[in-house]
């Protein structure tokens, strides 16, 4: 079994964004977090090229993915009630929570912008493009929140 990682803060897969958790305390008030992404291939299989998958191609699949939220503030598209000129009105609980410009959020398709669910978010974006190189692979991806916090999914 071959393992490859590719740890983010050293290959600058970071970002930052805003978010809310809304059934938190401490957590629903707006605020924003650095983040960065490990992503950890384990594979039996080994190419003709000597790699499980160059590291390359895994970075270059992963940019985008965390450029559209670099600088965004996470908003699940549940909780976007209607646009108006180019304005999401964002509400919480049937309360309106926060009125943003389109082009400063990144529509999210869970209900809840979480390391958690921003993990799973990746995890499956990655792997529908990942298995077009690899066959029977194993993902994890680990998603910091600042420094010390992390989440991590795997199937």
């Amino acid at each position: 079994m071959f393992t490859i990682k590719i740890l983010g803060r050293e290959k600058n897969l970071t970002w930052s964004s805003g978010h809310y958790v809304p059934d938190n305390i401490k957590c629903r008030r707006l605020h924003g977090h650095d983040y960065a992404l490990d992503v950890e291939i384990q594979c039996n299989e080994i190419s003709e090229n000597g790699m499980v998958i160059d590291f390359t191609v895994i970075k270059n699949l992963v940019k985008p993915l965390i450029d559209s939220m670099d600088h965004k503030f996470i908003i699940p598209k549940n909780d976007i009630k209607y646009e108006r000129e180019n304005n999401y009105y964002v509400y919480v609980n049937d309360q309106l929570k926060l009125v943003i410009n389109s082009n400063e959020a990144f529509v999210f398709e869970y209900n809840v912008g979480s390391a958690e669910y921003i993990a799973i978010f990746i995890y499956n974006k990655l792997k529908n493009e990942l298995i077009k190189y690899l066959n029977n692979f194993k993902l994890y991806i680990t998603v910091y929140e600042g420094y010390g916090n992390t989440a991590t999914f795997t199937e």
